[in-house]
């Protein structure tokens, strides 16, 4: 990843600059004033700019209601010298992928391909190539390789460390297993130590934290406790809302739990993970023909509850309602009902980390980007360049599992266009930020103890997560101890991905501070540090026909010795969904070889 600065680091600074696990790993790049831009990309998160969101909110200028002083549509929010923190803008390396895009990447015809003929090749080194590399190996495949354009592995299950403690750059967590893929892996990576009498599976208790999960902030109080627990009536009748929202929220909540259990017709669980599993019953496809606005405004839910919705779907999805499919949404947010959150300080990154010791760390090569890959023949040719040196090489295997989102996919295997195959073209997703705010002492929240989440909708930021959650530092409680407050930003609806690319550090992290110091006021003063983790393409969104229609399964099947994974294949963002579109990948690619048969 690419870390941008406003302005220049002695060498003193950098050399006092603290690096984190796999740091050594990163590509750092310092941009002073933010002045070398990334090419703007070309599709828009949404519809609507910061500047727009927040002129029509009444906060489009100095001195506006409950604006920030001094707010302007770009750039910095108050001058650098009022600043109390410093920190840096961190992104993934989208020049070689823009340039591929725009069609300005001039890539040789006549490389001569370097060393042997391997077994498989894997290009992503995020969950879903690692599950690939991982799966290609067990299944007899001795020489495979695995190329990431990054420094590290693992895509967004990435950790950094600060003030004694490891946090999450993106995900946070995943949920107990509930189908026998996902039993099998968890158990295979040591997340699960035992299948109970029942049929449930029982996780490691050193993955499961001991509480609080999570608080929401309502009118400058907040609440503690969620509100999936298992008696959400309850739970609602804690929160000073009105006799309407407290109705709307109730069935919202209960809707989910009772979607994760309902049927269809034809016997099959309503939804599945893929979706593929999940029933046919044409009830339940048909929620793939409208949005999950839609789906709520014919409920008549008032706009607190509309909000709810709104944030769930920017949130896990990455679009707002209005893009995303009922289906998608009910589907995704039901499955994750139930069960305990298996989380440690660092997200999902240690899972990254397990998956590529059971892959092979001998077989990853970082910092390499593929941008051509095509049949030729019997085996698969594969074109990487070095984004430093921009060095072509070339290499060769018996096939190859491509595990990168699906819009830079069509640009790297030209056969698809050529064969007609142009769904990546349809392709969307949500772009997130994750602020990590260094802090001198743990908060003290007003109305309840902190939690692992805090929700508080801002501008940006839709709540914090707590680094240290599920440690010992945590257990022993420690308010006077240094921590780092993860700020959960996803920005479907509230700024563009031009904006994401071309705005300095200085522009988000102060958006981000002020998200924070409103919901806990005070804390500006223990801020030190706020860097700011830039996901351009994080979350595939499932637009209406998106899951249950052909264009999504058309452009991943095999083409020719080439197979397909990362977590677009499935149509939605998880962990979960990620590995097994990895393995599923894999097992075509195996299939390919041991048959010898070209597929298209």
């Amino acid at each position: 990843m690419i870390r941008r600065v406003d302005r220049k680091r002695s060498a003193g600074e950098r050399a006092a600059y603290r690096e984190g696990p796999g740091a050594s790993h990163l590509t750092r790049r310092l941009f002073v004033g933010g002045g070398l831009k990334a090419t703007l990309a070309a599709g828009f998160v949404s519809r609507f700019s910061i500047a727009g969101l927040l002129a029509s909110q009444g906060a489009g200028g100095p001195g506006s209601a409950g604006g920030p002083s001094g707010w302007r549509s770009g750039g910095d929010l108050r001058p650098a010298g009022n600043r109390r923190f410093d920190g840096e803008l961190i992104e993934e390396s989208y020049g070689i992928a823009h340039r591929l895009r725009d069609g300005t990447l001039a890539i040789p015809d006549s490389l001569a391909p370097e060393g042997p003929l391997h077994d498989a090749i894997v290009l992503g080194g995020g969950v879903s190539g690692l599950m690939a590399a991982w799966e290609l190996a067990r299944g007899g495949l001795p020489d495979v390789l695995l190329y990431e354009k990054e420094g590290y592995v693992g895509g967004n299950a990435r950790k950094d460390h600060a003030n004694g403690t490891d946090y999450t750059c993106a995900t946070w967590s995943v949920m107990r297993p509930k189908d026998p893929f996902l039993t099998r892996l968890f158990q295979d990576l040591g997340v699960v130590r035992r299948i109970a009498g029942d049929g449930t599976p029982k996780i490691d208790p050193a993955l499961v934290g001991t509480g609080p999960e999570s608080n929401v902030l309502i009118d400058g109080t907040w609440y503690s406790g969620g509100l999936l627990g298992e008696d959400v009536a309850a739970s609602y009748e804690r929160l000073p809302l009105s006799a309407k929202d407290r109705q709307d929220g109730i069935e919202f909540y209960t809707g989910l739990k009772t979607w994760a259990e309902k049927r269809g017709r034809d016997g099959r669980p309503a939804f599945a993970m893929p979706v593929e599993e999940g029933s046919r019953d044409p009830d339940i496809l048909d929620l793939d023909r409208i949005t999950m606005l839609e789906y709520a405004r014919r409920r008549g839910w008032g706009p607190r509850t509309l909000a709810e919705v709104e944030d769930w779907s920017s949130s896990d999805i990455g679009g707002q309602a209005a893009e995303v499919s009922a289906y998608g949404f009910l589907s995704f947010n039901s499955l994750g009902q139930g069960g305990e959150d298996i989380t440690l300080p660092g997200g999902n990154a240690w899972l990254a980390e397990r998956l590529a010791g059971r892959a092979g760390r001998d077989r990853i090569r970082t910092g390499l980007m593929a941008v051509r890959v095509e049949n030729r023949g019997q085996e698969v040719r594969v074109t990487l360049i070095d984004p430093l040196t921009e060095r072509f090489s070339v290499r060769r295997a018996r096939c190859a599992v491509v595990a990168c989102p699906k819009h830079i996919t069509g640009r790297m295997v030209p056969e698809l266009a050529a064969a007609g195959r142009k769904e990546y073209l349809e392709y969307r997703y949500g772009a997130l930020l994750m602020g990590t705010a260094s802090v001198r002492r743990t908060p003290k929240l007003k109305g309840a103890p902190i939690a692992w989440f805090n929700a508080a909708r801002g501008r940006l930021m839709q709540g914090f997560l707590v680094a240290d959650y599920n440690s010992d530092r945590w257990r022993k409680g420690d308010p006077d101890r240094p921590n780092v407050l993860c700020l959960w930003a996803p920005l479907a609806g509230r700024a563009t991905r031009a904006e994401l690319v071309s705005e300095p550090w200085s522009h988000w992290a102060d958006l981000l501070a002020d998200d924070l110091e409103a919901a806990v006021p005070g804390i500006s003063s223990d801020l030190t540090r706020l860097d700011v983790y830039a996901w351009g393409h994080h979350m595939v969104i499932p637009f209406p026909g998106f899951l249950t229609g052909e264009a999504r399964r058309n452009l991943t099947r095999p083409l020719g010795r080439i197979a397909f994974a990362h977590s677009d294949r499935n149509g939605m963002p998880s962990f979960e969904l990620a590995t097994r579109a990895g393995y599923d990948a894999a097992r075509e690619a195996l299939e390919i070889v041991r048959g010898g048969t070209r597929r298209s």
